[in-house]
């Protein structure tokens, strides 16, 4: 059985007298320490994401600019590929001009021809008619 008597009470003062000189010594530098961490480490992570805002921002930045470089290029290709159709159907148009225009030298060209040779033998039609009624005939008129 147990005995209540005085040693129980300086026992129970050396364990409260035994803890505050443990918590002086021993647990408050520790859990400062912990808080010190801690708050260090609230810091980095404040910084880190910080950081990481400021990648974000710029990644954002980087890709708004690709993407307006991007439509720009293609604004630009399609000014440029107008502008070739444009000069496309100029070039065309004035191929066709000197084509029409070779081909109106041409027919007039043939047309002189052609009535040359028509005088030509009309002047000569006499010569064949006789030469023909030869041949037909068989003799000479």
């Amino acid at each position: 059985m147990l005995k209540f008597d005085i040693t129980l009470i300086v026992q129970i003062i050396e364990a409260l007298v035994l803890a505050f000189i443990l918590n002086f010594i021993l647990i408050k530098p520790i859990m400062s320490f912990l808080e010190e961490r801690r708050r260090q480490f609230k810091g980095i992570e404040e910084e880190v994401e910080s950081l990481l805002g400021q990648a974000e921002e710029g990644l954002k930045n980087y890709q708004e600019a690709l993407n307006e470089a991007r439509r720009e290029g293609m604004q630009k290709r399609e000014a440029l590929k107008e502008e070739a159709r444009r000069i496309e159907k100029e070039e065309l148009a004035k191929v066709l001009r000197e084509v029409e225009a070779q081909k109106r030298e041409w027919e007039n060209a043939f047309k002189r021809e052609f009535e040359r040779l028509r005088e030509e033998l009309m002047a000569q039609k006499e010569v064949f008619a006789q030469l023909i009624s030869e041949k037909l005939l068989g003799r000479k008129v």
